[in-house]
């Protein structure tokens, strides 16, 4: 099987992911060639030595605390990747990653099988793992991915943030890419897409069904009640508000980013 890259970006002040990522270390040894993670300032040094003992290195500097960090944190982990010799680069999170090969450890082998084809690959949801999610998740995304499928002409879901991406497509993002917090769920993709001259494609996995609850079961309320997780973020008007801004955000991206590069826009070099 062709050798990529897993580059993924980790926030784990709890030690929610020690257990998983100790579990299915050997799994992953078999998948990628390397392992890159960024860590936000605030995981945990038990987080860190896990990463570290399970065989992922760490990108320097760690980032800060926040979804405004997410972009810069992304691009800075392509870019580590293909530093590091990989022409192909697996981009997910890792909650994702660590839910997906726990659960459809085939499926993903052949996933990353098939990065290496293609210069930019979007790995979107499948109708069944999207609708695992919460409510206010599936119902805003649906609109920031109607956008991008306007534009790219296919209907595609965008908003896992999992991504094929090889050595010419990160060079490409790394000269263009601005966004900031997920505005690269849409923008890298249109960038390569106005660009031209870089082979895309989509594929969708079950495997990225709704991985929250290896993190956590409940929430804990004001009053000290204990709710189940999916029940809060669908119940919580908060949930709702904040998704429809980053939905927002990842849709303008795409519409903004679209026009620049359709209307002759370049960066300084």
């Amino acid at each position: 099987m062709p050798r990529v890259a897993l580059v993924s970006t980790i926030h784990d002040s709890a030690g929610w992911s020690i257990a998983p990522l100790n579990e299915n270390a050997p799994l992953l040894d078999d998948l990628y060639e390397h392992r890159i993670v960024v860590a936000t300032k605030g995981t945990s040094q038990a987080v860190v030595d896990a990463l570290e003992k399970s065989g992922w290195v760490l990108a320097s500097p760690r980032s800060n605390v926040g979804v405004e960090y997410i972009s810069d944190s992304r691009l800075r982990v392509i870019r580590a990747g293909v530093e590091a010799g990989a022409n192909h680069v697996h981009l997910v999170d890792t909650d994702r990653v660590l839910h997906w090969v726990a659960h459809y450890p085939d499926e993903l082998r052949g996933v990353v099988s098939r990065i290496s084809e293609l210069d930019f690959t979007i790995i979107g949801r499948t109708q069944r793992a999207l609708q695992t999610h919460p409510r206010n998740q599936v119902e805003t995304e649906a609109i920031a991915n109607r956008v991008f499928s306007l534009i790219y002409g296919r209907e595609v879901d965008i908003t896992a943030a999992s991504r094929g991406i090889s050595r010419a497509a990160v060079e490409v993002l790394a000269k263009y890419s601005q966004g900031r917090f997920f505005d690269n769920d849409s923008e890298w993709p249109t960038i390569l897409f106005c660009q031209g001259g870089l082979s895309m494609g989509y594929v969708e996995a079950e495997g990225l069904e709704w991985e929250t609850r290896l993190k956590r079961e409940q929430m804990t309320l004001s009053n000290g009640r204990r709710v189940d997780v999916k029940d809060y973020y669908e119940g919580n008007p908060e949930s709702w508000v904040y998704r429809l801004m980053l939905a927002h955000r990842i849709a303008r991206a795409a519409l903004e980013t679209s026009r620049n590069m359709r209307g002759g826009y370049r960066v300084d070099s």
